[in-house]
C-alpha cells in the first residue's frame, strides 16, 4: 500500500504491505486450526493411535509460529521523506528502526524491470556511493504507483528498459 502526504516543503510516502488479516483475525484462525487438529488427534488416540498426539502438537505449533511470523511481517513499513536538500528513508516493523539519508543533488530512482514477465520490478534510490532498495514487499500495482509518486515528487526515474 502506498500513501502519499504532501506538505508545503516535503513529500512523505509511506509504504506498507497489503494486509488481508489483522493480528486478531490471525489468532482466530490459529485457534480454529488448533481445535480441529486436536479433535482429530484425540479421536485417533482414543482408538489406539496415540502416537499421533506429538505430531499433531508439532503441526499446530509450527502452524502458529508461521502465522505469527507472516502477520508480524505485514506490520512492516517504510517511510520516504523527500525534502529539498535530502531524502530520508526509514523502515521497521512496529516502530522505525533503520534510517538512511541521501543527498538529493545526485540522486535518481532506478526502476529495474525483469526480462521475464513473472518477476516484479525493483525500485532503488541511488546516488554515487549508496543504493537503497525500497518497496520490496509491494505488489506490481503498488510498485507502479510508487514509481509514479516518486516521479511526481521531482525525482529522476531511470529504467533499464528505456526503449519501451
Amino acid at each position: 500500500m502506498v500513501v502519499t502526504e504532501t506538505q508545503s516543503d516535503a513529500t512523505i510516502i509511506t509504504l506498507s504491505p497489503n494486509r488481508s488479516a489483522t493480528w486478531q483475525h490471525t489468532k482466530i484462525v490459529i485457534c480454529v486450526m488448533v481445535f480441529i487438529v486436536m479433535v482429530i488427534a484425540l479421536a485417533w488416540s482414543f482408538v489406539g493411535a496415540w502416537l499421533i498426539l506429538p505430531f499433531a502438537g508439532l503441526e499446530v505449533g509450527l502452524f502458529a509460529l508461521l502465522m505469527y511470523k507472516v502477520s508480524k511481517f505485514t506490520y512492516s513499513r517504510q517511510v520516504i521523506n523527500i525534502e529539498k536538500e535530502q531524502i530520508t528513508i526509514s523502515w521497521g516493523q512496529r516502530r522505525l528502526l533503520q534510517t538512511h539519508q541521501l543527498s538529493r543533488q545526485d540522486l535518481y530512482v532506478y526502476y529495474w524491470e525483469a526480462d521475464e514477465g513473472w518477476h516484479l520490478p525493483r525500485i532503488s534510490l541511488s546516488e554515487a556511493s549508496k543504493h537503497v532498495e525500497i518497496g520490496d514487499f509491494l505488489n506490481q500495482e503498488d510498485r507502479e504507483l510508487l514509481k509514479n509518486e516518486l516521479e511526481q515528487a521531482g525525482l529522476i526515474v531511470c529504467r533499464n528498459k528505456w526503449w519501451q
